[in-house]
């Protein structure tokens, strides 16, 4: 059973320590902690959908330290003032007549950054994750399209099924891969940063080519 198999990953998680990062239930007394590999995922859970949503981490320390905690992402997993979830939202909305709840949404990194939301991690942490964590999701799932924000969580799921090409972003987004049943394709991040670095017009029409070209969109009521 697919719910099943999901929990088995987040109990995975939960009992996994990952060296020079905090865990999701560190911080307040557990209350972002969740039955899901990401607290993301409370805001898309379909188990059954045709898309999965990967982004490549959930937070960092510095937000989730604060006093008060941000009980709003604490009880839904994202919070609509950050760019990056009005942005998925729209687009998901105009391109494929969905919403997030229809979806599948997860992060590659389910631990918690030392430190500012914008601190970097390591691809080889990306790659383990996306090893342990990501893959066995879109096992589980068996989504028809996984979109990924962000070169660098389409870079890290490549290296994780062996495929060692390095693409530049243009090559990306025009170069996805398959794995078990899903076709696996780069956007850019939906964050503030990777619309502007991509740009807005080009960002639309990425999304325009994604998709008009997959199948499911005829399932989606979608031309």
């Amino acid at each position: 059973m697919k719910t099943e198999a999901l929990l088995q990953l987040a109990r995975l998680r939960q009992s996994t320590r990952f060296d020079g990062y905090a865990s999701i239930g560190d911080f307040h007394d557990g209350i972002f902690e969740c039955e899901h590999v990401s607290p993301w995922t409370k805001s898309g859970c379909n188990v059954d959908a045709e898309i999965m949503i990967v982004g490549q981490d959930w937070s960092s320390s510095d937000a989730l330290d604060r006093d008060p905690p941000d009980l709003h992402s604490a009880a839904l997993g994202f919070s609509q003032k950050f760019p990056t979830n009005r942005n998925l939202d729209n687009l998901l909305e105009r391109h494929f007549g969905m919403n997030r709840a229809e979806c599948y949404l997860t992060n590659l990194f389910p631990f918690i950054k030392l430190g500012k939301a914008n601190a970097g991690v390591p691809l080889k942490h990306l790659v383990a994750c996306a090893q342990l964590f990501t893959l066995p999701e879109v096992r589980i799932v068996s989504p028809q399209l996984v979109i990924c924000l962000g070169l660098r969580t389409f870079v890290s799921l490549m290296r994780a099924v062996s495929l060692k090409e390095s693409p530049k972003m243009d090559q990306a987004v025009n170069t996805p891969f398959k794995f078990s049943d899903a076709m696996i394709h780069c956007v850019a991040h939906t964050g503030a940063f990777g619309m502007n670095n991509r740009g807005r017009g080009q960002v639309e029409e990425d999304w325009q080519q994604l998709a008009a070209s997959m199948p499911v969109n005829e399932k989606l009521g979608k031309r």
